[in-house]
């Protein structure tokens, strides 16, 4: 009996980690002033202007308000909360992105201007590595930002505290056994 309660956690833990997370989201693309497109976003809105002129506060982006600009690639504008690791380069028309942290932010975007307009992507945090991705516009990038709204999530996950639950259960079972 002591042995398949020490099993158990093992095969709840292959089953989670196999039914948890899709491997990548799908390529979204948009169009305002040329042709946008990101890996590894849920869902995306192109806009005419310029981003940085344009998103603050007040500004509704995927019904949220309250966007905060955290790291642009050609400038020391935002709060630095989350910054670009490998940033898209300006002039060209594609490539990859790295971020280096989630901060426990649930609402991630990143944005990219080329020529008058620019397209916003809301990150999807529930692929295996969100910190990373690629990117492509139909002209060359003027710039590409970073935002995030809200305050960090310091709340567990279900299936963490579910795993957490099953190892404690299981490590009682074990004790009581072990004293018979």
């Amino acid at each position: 009996m002591i042995s398949l309660v020490r099993f158990i956690p093992t095969v709840l833990l292959v089953i989670y980690s196999l039914a948890g997370v899709p491997a990548h989201a799908a390529l979204m693309t948009c169009t305002s002033a040329t042709t946008y497109s990101l890996s590894d976003a849920i869902d995306i809105e192109c806009f005419t202007g310029n981003d940085t002129n344009q998103i603050d506060k007040n500004f509704t982006l995927f019904g949220l308000q309250g966007w905060i600009l955290s790291d642009k690639n050609d400038s020391l504008n935002g709060d630095g909360v989350i910054e670009f690791t490998d940033a898209p380069d300006n002039g060209d028309k594609s490539g990859n992105w790295v971020i280096d942290t989630l901060a426990g932010r649930d609402n991630i975007v990143l944005t990219l201007k080329a020529g008058n307009g620019f397209g916003a992507f809301l990150l999807d945090l529930t692929v295996v590595d969100p910190l990373n991705g690629t990117w492509s516009s139909g002209k060359g990038l003027s710039h590409a930002s970073i935002y995030y709204n809200g305050t960090p999530s310091l709340v567990p996950e279900p299936g963490v505290l579910a795993l957490m639950g099953i190892g404690v259960f299981g490590l009682g079972i074990a004790r009581r056994k072990s004293r018979k």
